[in-house]
């Protein structure tokens, strides 16, 4: 049967190919003859056969043009002499006006090479869901959670998303991987068992104790209904009993309190996960505050598997336990029991069943009732109408096994799995030109929810209501207010900030040993909130740079040795100067994705900055030319080796970008403290003093971040570089649009954007470039509306 599944999936792919757009004919021959004397005059001296400097033989380029082929070269040429780069500055300046005609001629005929390739073939290709799209969807589409990404291959990414068409490539591995996870969701969400038996148990931690044994019994102390914990709070019979049997989402229910805490809250961390030290993996979930000496009822959700657990921690000022537990004058976590509710099951059977299936009897049903289900499927799976000739095939497939004599079941399972391996399904496709209703309607949800369209989209949609601009921007505002907003808000942040590598580096305990998972959590969810702030109020994207407001928690208020913060749950916090921080410039969660986990370097710094935020990306170094090894003993300036590095000639014209912005954020650490000095590892003599504990680290160099800017700006420090950056708000919001559209579209930027981000910024300059209104304007936009 697989290798009939994948021959069908090859016969409705058809002749569809991913492969990058043929080139065209010549656009360039008005443009060169304006830039040929120009180039000549200002640029072949240093851009010839002979010198090539940067490996350009510009001499070349106009003696054979293929201006359609190279517009990618032809693009930089063009950005290079417009920003005023080229001719360097040691060089005569070309008059201005001789340089504006030169770069207008250029930009034409880019903008004509991207207008007719776009008219032949559409700006983007298809685009295959990603997995995060493709998991989502399966949830919406089958009512049904349902981990099914990680049996899929790895996504490809493209101008820094993996939502981009030629990164989101296909291949056999693919399709198999496909073919499974399609047997598995068919599993999950027809149901042939008994209902599961949902189970409440409470678990009197006063009742266990006695199961902890004489090892460390003399560490837990009696406290009336309850006992007190100093860490983790885990019984092994509680443990043993409370291991989740079925597969599902479980309630927890906790009453605790914190215990001598002097009046203020005690942190309560929930662990979800295998408990097996050997193979177990467990994720922080959870984060509570437990109140000072009143007892709190703590209610969350998860999504468990067999075998799963919670392992609860607590984390306050350790002290040395005394012989008697009661004169221990530490914090600690007073708790009475626990209670475990579940599987929790709404509906039997379960909506994922009744919704595909309908009233179908699987031991009687026909073909007349596969083509019911069929055709309840498809629409919602391709996420358009379909026609009884798209149909057919489907049909024909269950048709042809019941006709063998194969099983109803067995044989809708086929047709079902064909539906799920199609490229209708899998796939983002339009022909180019305007986006039909339907296909607005999906790109508008896979950019903002990360999934299929809801019933109200599509009932626009099929109505050819959508795309009237009163009732795109309604159900804009709509979908932003929806709780599936927050894929938006994860999968945007998470690529274009980099979130998703905070994990990617683990600090070294010696050089940071204040580091932990509490911490890095807190990191990630002040970034994701700071951007649902700044995107419910449509503040100015100028606030990426730098706000007078933070987003923070208690564990990361103490962090940045900012006061007053208590609690675990994020605040709104008015920002002083004297604190240093304001934007995601200087948020921890930035400044360790920038960052390895034992030194930080301005070149990888810089060249973030400059990518993500500023909207100007530096091409690669030459391969020839080797990396920067920070000396992790502190005993050498990176400056030093820097700025060796920026006196080659090769590597100066992009070092002069790259290393101001990666100086300025030398007074944060790998883990966004600010700092005075670097630290280095140190002998038990020379360590550093902290509050008047003995670190394991030393002082190193003292840390310098003062530069000039490519321009020749000068700044000493991070408030005088973002002050630099906040005079060209215009290019803040250009670059911030540029991202949104690359992730909104599934295509890199080419030439002809740029007119289209130009109108949105202007469109929203009156709003002062708020977040939420750069989304609208891109939306209406018909880069958007177009394939």
């Amino acid at each position: 049967m697989r290798q009939s599944m994948s021959s069908l999936f090859v016969a409705l792919t058809g002749a569809f190919s991913l492969s990058i757009l043929p080139g065209y004919a010549d656009q360039s021959t008005m443009a060169l003859q304006t830039f040929k004397p120009f180039a000549e005059q200002h640029c072949t001296e240093c851009h010839d056969k002979e010198v090539q400097k940067g490996g350009l033989d510009l001499t070349a380029l106009l003696a054979k043009p293929e201006f359609a082929k190279e517009s990618v070269l032809w693009a930089r040429i063009h950005d290079r002499i417009a920003d005023g780069e080229m001719p360097p500055a040691k060089k005569v300046r070309p008059p201005q006006d001789a340089t504006k005609q030169a770069t207008r001629s250029l930009a034409a005929a880019l903008t004509e090479v991207d207008a007719e390739r776009q008219l032949a073939d559409g700006r983007t290709a298809w685009r295959r869901l990603n997995r995060v799209e493709y998991q989502n969807t399966i949830r919406d589409l089958f009512h049904i959670d349902l981990e099914v990404k990680e049996m899929l291959p790895e996504d490809g990414t493209s101008s820094g998303f993996d939502t981009v068409d030629r990164a989101l490539d296909i291949s056999p591995v693919h399709i198999e991987k496909y073919l499974e996870a399609a047997d598995a969701i068919l599993d999950a969400a027809i149901v042939k068992t008994q209902r599961p038996q949902t189970r409440k148990v409470r678990w009197q931690y006063l009742q266990d104790k006695g199961e902890l044994g004489k090892a460390i019994d003399d560490q837990i102390l009696r406290m009336g209904d309850g006992v007190v914990f100093l860490n983790e709070l885990y019984p092994p019979k509680l443990m043993r009993e409370a291991a989740v049997r079925e597969a599902g989402r479980y309630r927890f229910r906790l009453s605790a309190y914190a215990w001598k805490s002097g009046g203020k809250t005690t942190p309560i961390l929930i662990y979800t996960g295998s408990q097996n030290p050997q193979s177990g993996k467990t994720e922080l979930t959870q984060t509570f505050d437990a109140p000072p000496d009143k007892p709190k009822v703590f209610e969350w959700e998860e999504r468990m598997q067999v075998r799963d657990n919670v392992r609860i921690v607590t984390m306050g000022p350790m002290k040395p336990w005394p012989d008697k537990p009661e004169s221990y004058q530490g914090v600690g976590l007073a708790a009475q029991w626990l209670e475990v509710e579940g599987p929790l099951v709404e509906e039997w059977p379960p909506k994922s069943h009744t919704t595909l299936l309908g009233n179908v009897n699987l031991a009687q049903g026909t073909l007349n009732d596969a083509n019911a289900i069929l055709r309840r499927l498809m629409p919602r799976a391709f996420r358009r109408s379909i026609s009884e000739t798209e149909l057919a095939p489907y049909t024909a497939l269950i048709k042809a096994r019941l006709d063998s004599g194969v099983k109803f079941e067995d044989a809708l399972r086929v047709g079902l799995k064909a539906v799920l391996t199609s490229p209708d399904f899998l796939y983002l496709k339009a022909k180019p030109g305007k986006l039909t209703d339907p296909q607005l309607a999906s790109r508008l949800s896979y950019f903002l929810w990360s999934t299929m369209p809801d019933d109200a989209l599509m009932t626009l949609a099929n109505q050819n209501q959508l795309a009237k601009p009163e009732v795109l921007r309604a159900q804009v505002e709509r979908m932003l207010k929806d709780p599936k907003a927050v894929a938006f808000t994860d999968n945007f942040t998470g690529q274009w900030l980099g979130l998703r590598n905070i994990k990617a580096t683990n600090p070294d305990k010696e050089l940071y040993p204040e580091f932990d998972e509490l911490l890095e959590r807190s990191m990630v969810i002040e970034t994701k909130t700071f951007f649902n702030e700044i995107l419910k109020n449509d503040l100015s994207v100028v606030n990426f740079i730098h706000s007078d407001f933070a987003m923070l928690n208690e564990r990361l208020a103490k962090h940045y040795e900012i006061p007053g913060v208590q609690g675990m749950e994020f605040q709104k916090i008015a920002l002083k100067p004297e604190w240093r921080r304001g934007g995601v410039l200087t948020q921890a969660s930035i400044l360790k994705v920038s960052a390895n986990g034992t030194t930080t370097s301005p070149v990888l710094r810089g060249v973030w900055v400059l990518d993500r935020l500023l909207g100007k990306p530096v091409p690669p170094p030459p391969k020839n030319v080797p990396a920067i090894e920070p000396d992790i003993r502190g005993a050498t300036s990176i400056r030093g080796q820097l700025d060796k590095h920026r006196s080659v000639e090769t590597c100066a014209s992009c070092h002069v970008k790259i290393d101001p912005p990666g100086y300025a954020l030398e007074c944060f650490d790998v883990i966004g403290g600010y700092r005075a000095t670097y630290r280095k590892k140190a002998d038990w003599n020379n360590r550093a003093f902290v509050d008047g504990k003995r670190m394991p680290y030393g002082n190193g160099p003292k840390v310098e971040n003062a530069d000039k800017l490519a321009d020749g700006r000068a700044f000493n420090g991070i408030d005088q570089f973002k002050a630099l950056l906040l005079k060209d708000r215009e290019q803040l919001a250009r670059a911030t649009t540029e991202k949104l559209l690359v992730y909104a579209t599934g295509h890199g930027m080419e030439f002809k954007d740029r007119a289209i981000i130009e109108g949105i910024v202007k469109r929203t300059e009156p709003k002062q470039y708020g977040l939420r209104s750069l989304i609208h304007e891109l939306v209406q936009s018909p880069t958007f509306q177009s394939k």
